[in-house]
C-alpha cells in the first residue's frame, strides 16, 4: 500500500513523510480512532499514546506483519497539575471498567509516582518520554478534535525507522547495559521482528 511504501522509504531526514504515513495508518485503523475518541470523552484530549503501541505499529507495517492494538498495554501519559491522586484513581478505574477490551496504563506525570522515580522533577511530557528505556520507543502521539495530531520524539525518528534498539542516555544513567540486554530478551523484539538490531554504546 501507499502507507507501507511511505513507511519503508522514510529516512531520518524525512519527518514530514513519517508523520503523514503514521497519520494515515492511524486513521485507517478503527481501534486507534476509538482509543483517541475514548481519551477525548474522558477529558484526556491532551494525553499522548506512547511507546509500544506506536513502535509496534510502525515495525509491523514495515515488516508487513499483523498488528493488534488490544494485545499490548496502551501507555497513556498526560499532564494535569490540578488532578489529585484520588481523582486520578477514579479516572483510571472508570477508564478500565468502561473500556476493558484495552489494557490501559494511565500516567499523570504531575503526580508523585513511587514506582516511577525517574519521572521525579519532570514537568513536561517531552522530558518524561526522554526517560523511556530505548530511543525507538521514546515517541508519543496526541490526537483530538482540538489538537489534530501532535508528535513528541525527543531522540528523533531514525532508530524507530531503522528498527534499531538503542538504550537512551537517561536509562543508562541509572541502569547497566546488562539490564538493558535482559530487557530486550524479555521483550523478544529480536525474535518477533527480524529486521530489528540491538545497538549498544
Amino acid at each position: 500500500t501507499q502507507t507501507q511504501a511511505a513507511l519503508k522509504s522514510a529516512t531520518p531526514s524525512s519527518c514530514p513523510t513519517w508523520t503523514r504515513a503514521v497519520k494515515t495508518l492511524i486513521q485507517k485503523r478503527p481501534e486507534f480512532r476509538e482509543v483517541f475518541t475514548i481519551l477525548d470523552k474522558m477529558h484526556l484530549g491532551d494525553a499522548f499514546l506512547c511507546a509500544g503501541s506506536i513502535r509496534d505499529l510502525v515495525w509491523s507495517e514495515r515488516e508487513e506483519k499483523p498488528f493488534n492494538l488490544m494485545l499490548g498495554n496502551l501507555d497513556i501519559y498526560y499532564l494535569d497539575p490540578n488532578e489529585s491522586y484520588e481523582q486520578y484513581l477514579i479516572r483510571k478505574t472508570e477508564l478500565n471498567q468502561r473500556h476493558s477490551k484495552y489494557l490501559w496504563e494511565l500516567t499523570n506525570i504531575s503526580l508523585n509516582n513511587p514506582h516511577r522515580p525517574e519521572f521525579q522533577g519532570k514537568d513536561s511530557l517531552a522530558d518524561v518520554i526522554a526517560t523511556f528505556p530505548e530511543t525507538c520507543s521514546a515517541v508519543g502521539i496526541c490526537h483530538s478534535p482540538a489538537t489534530n495530531f501532535e508528535f513528541i520524539a525527543p531522540y528523533g525518528l531514525a532508530d524507530l525507522f531503522s528498527e534499531k534498539i538503542v538504550p537512551t542516555s537517561s536509562y543508562l544513567e541509572k541502569n547497566t547495559l546488562e539490564a538493558f540486554k535482559k530487557r530486550v530478551e524479555r521483550k523478544k523484539w529480536l525474535q518477533n521482528f527480524e529486521n530489528t538490531t540491538l545497538v549498544l554504546p
